[in-house]
């Protein structure tokens, strides 16, 4: 499908979910619709029901590109806040590791322009001290997709799975992709 279609399929349902919620707040509809969309979870099974729709079919071809895992190359990583500062050489693209959706992006005082991706595994990845954004929030992104460049040669990562944060001492796992 066109761009267009998607967005116009986009803005139809965000439309919908904030007007059953306007309704629900002004007593005229007597079921709590709003209580089934609250969690991460649901805004996942959300994209994954309208991406069923409008998402066009694969080709059947997988491109293939040369990695370099960027990840590994860090210097140092210091724990910070609930998460850590790791720091590089030099500046690079923050890539999607796996199909999500952007559910935050803005200036926070602790990591100044930081967005926040939902994996579709649960992950919720945190992305501080970010240069230039390259994706909206509630945006999907597919793995290797450019979330983001880093501003300087340093970026702020927090995990939480399960609702919960992933112990900083996981961290250099979890960005070599070793952790499970």
């Amino acid at each position: 499908m066109k761009w267009r279609t998607k967005w116009v399929a986009a803005t139809i349902l965000t439309v919908g979910v904030i007007g059953i919620a306007k309704l629900e707040d002004m007593d005229m509809i007597d079921k709590p619709v709003t209580q089934y969309v609250t969690s991460g979870a649901d805004f996942i099974a959300m994209k994954k029901w309208v991406a069923s729709f409008i998402d066009e079919p694969e080709s059947g071809t997988v491109p293939v590109a040369h990695e370099t895992d960027r990840s590994t190359a860090y210097e140092s990583m210091q724990p910070f806040q609930e998460g850590v500062i790791v720091s590089y050489s030099a500046p690079h693209a923050i890539e999607a590791q796996s199909s999500g959706l952007v559910i935050f992006t803005g200036i926070t005082r602790q990591t100044g322009k930081t967005m926040t991706v939902l994996y579709d595994d649960g992950d919720e990845v945190t992305y501080g001290f970010v240069g230039k954004f390259s994706k909206l929030p509630y945006t999907s992104v597919k793995r290797g997709d450019t979330l983001a460049l880093m501003g300087e040669e340093a970026m702020y990562l927090k995990v939480k799975r399960d609702g919960e944060h992933l112990d900083v001492s996981l961290l250099p796992a979890y960005l070599s992709g070793t952790f499970e």
